[in-house]
C-alpha cells in the first residue's frame, strides 16, 4: 500500500499549518513580554516617566558604580546633591544663571548625552573669575 498524492499533499498541508501556528503562538509572546516589560512592571512599582513638577534632574555624573552626583532643580533653585551607600547628602547651592550658561555650553559639546563632567568644569570656571 502506498500513501496516495493526495494523502502525501494532506500532510504537507498539515506540517505548514502546524509551523505557521507555532510562528503566531512565539508571536503572541513577544507581544505579552514586550507590554509587560514595557506597561505593566512599571506601573507596579512605581517606575513612571518624569512628571514636568517643580523637581527635575538637570545633569547627573557617575563617581562610583554607587556613588553619583546630581544637578538638581527644585522650583528656581539648583542644587548639587551627592548620593551614596549612606544616603543622598547636599553639597551645594549653584546660581542658576551658571547652571543655564554650563548647561548651554554642555549641550554644544555633547550632541545626544548631557556631559556632567563639562557642567562641573563650566562651574569651576565660573568660580575661579568671581
Amino acid at each position: 500500500m502506498t500513501p496516495s498524492t493526495v494523502d502525501q499533499l494532506g500532510s504537507i498541508n498539515s506540517q505548514i499549518l502546524q509551523y505557521v501556528v507555532v510562528l503566531v503562538a512565539l508571536a503572541g509572546v513577544l507581544v505579552l513580554a514586550f507590554v509587560t516589560l514595557k506597561v505593566i512592571l512599571p506601573r507596579m512599582f512605581g517606575m513612571r516617566s518624569p512628571a514636568r513638577g517643580p523637581i527635575r534632574v538637570l545633569a547627573n555624573y557617575a563617581l562610583e558604580p554607587r556613588r553619583t552626583l546630581y544637578l538638581v532643580e527644585v522650583a528656581s533653585e539648583v542644587f548639587l546633591l551627592a548620593t551614596g551607600e549612606s544616603g543622598v547628602s547636599y553639597l551645594a547651592a549653584v546660581p542658576p544663571e551658571k547652571v543655564a550658561e554650563a548647561l548651554a555650553a554642555s549641550r554644544e559639546r555633547a550632541t545626544e548625552q548631557k556631559n556632567f563632567r563639562n557642567v562641573l568644569a563650566w562651574l569651576e570656571k565660573g568660580r575661579q573669575r568671581s
